[in-house]
């Protein structure tokens, strides 16, 4: 039996946070990985909020053409939540296999649905195929690139596990983040009936209360999926922003080059503040995650909070990965950091 999961609990919400005293204002909040240059909202007709949200073709058309699917595979929903929550009732209980570092909300899912959940931590392609095959594993759920840890797994790697899972398994790829490197192609998969992939609009975009996602899969799949969704599941304002943004180019090539350049320049500056406690980091277009042992993860928060930056620690073991957001202000950033470097070490 896999242990107990408790209810994952989200950073980010400010309405949680102790301020402490003194804390300079305005707050940045780092502990989501959200692009801190969101797509131009334009002003919306008063119909999206007078008219009910059925299903808008040329949403659906503009959405196929950026995730480069037919749309029978593809299917938009209120953020890839709802779908998390879901498909662990679409399938008979049997056993998962999840990384150990990884969105907590997948494991929890899966283990109220009655499965199994295990984990591995070693990425070696051996290791994870040894585990497939001798715990009976049926179901298989990767994030990559992974938060927070930022692995990103390589595309034949995975269709060896895929290759591994019974005929009446399923493979579930939550790339939330990929969409900063295109050339990632997990497409290639969903050949295989038993694939499904996840996908966020909010993230790239910058636009999580927008509440856009989208699933890519078998189009049997997608029906199942749409059946038990029920209608309206994306809102109207989400269906006409969506229209648009899948279909401008120009900005999503802009983001492609300026994210990734202004994540290392912050990366370089996270390093040189607590780079002397880090045994390991990684840097992705929209978060770099600083792993180091839990107590001094905990400690250099607290800090950074104290000097109104707001980060999230995941509790892992006897490790913390401190994972930083990619901040739309280089220079206050900056500023609150080198306060950091100058405080006690105590």
């Amino acid at each position: 039996m896999s242990e107990r999961i408790v209810p994952p609990r989200h950073g980010g919400d400010p309405n949680e946070l102790h301020y402490p005293e003194g804390m300079p204002r305005p707050l940045l909040n780092l502990a989501t990985g959200i692009n801190p240059w969101p797509w131009p909202v334009p002003a919306l007709p008063s119909h999206c909020f007078t008219e009910l949200p059925y299903e808008n073709p040329a949403l659906q058309a503009s959405a196929a053409a950026y995730y480069q699917v037919d749309v029978a595979q593809l299917l938009l929903c209120g953020g890839s939540q709802p779908v998390i929550q879901l498909l662990p009732q679409l399938y008979p209980q049997g056993n998962v296999l999840l990384p150990a570092v990884a969105y907590e909300e997948h494991a929890y899912r899966w283990q109220l649905g009655g499965h199994h959940c295990r984990f591995f931590s070693d990425y070696n392609s051996e290791a994870v195929a040894a585990q497939i095959r001798e715990q009976d594993i049926r179901y298989l759920v990767l994030i990559s690139p992974n938060n927070p840890d930022g692995q990103q797994l390589p595309v034949n790697v995975v269709a060896q596990w895929l290759a591994l899972l019974p005929p009446e398994g399923c493979l579930v790829i939550d790339q939330a983040y990929v969409d900063c490197v295109p050339a990632y192609q997990a497409n290639a998969l969903l050949a295989d009936k038993r694939v499904v992939l996840l996908r966020s609009v909010g993230k790239f975009f910058g636009l999580p209360g927008l509440r856009l996602g989208a699933v890519l899969s078998h189009p049997e799949t997608i029906i199942r999926l749409r059946e038990q969704l029920g209608p309206w599941s994306v809102n109207h304002a989400a269906q006409l922003i969506g229209q648009q943004l899948f279909a401008d180019r120009e900005w999503q090539e802009t983001m492609r080059q300026q994210l990734p350049l202004a994540a290392h320049q912050q990366a370089q500056q996270l390093l040189r503040c607590f780079g002397h406690d880090v045994e390991h980091y990684a840097v992705t277009p929209l978060f770099t995650t600083l792993k180091m042992p839990l107590g001094q993860a905990e400690k250099w928060a607290m800090q950074a909070l104290k000097q109104g930056l707001l980060c999230r620690v995941y509790h892992c073991g006897a490790y913390g990965y401190m994972r930083w957001g990619l901040a739309a202000d280089a220079d206050l950033l900056a500023e609150r950091l080198a306060l950091i470097e100058v405080a006690p070490r105590g």
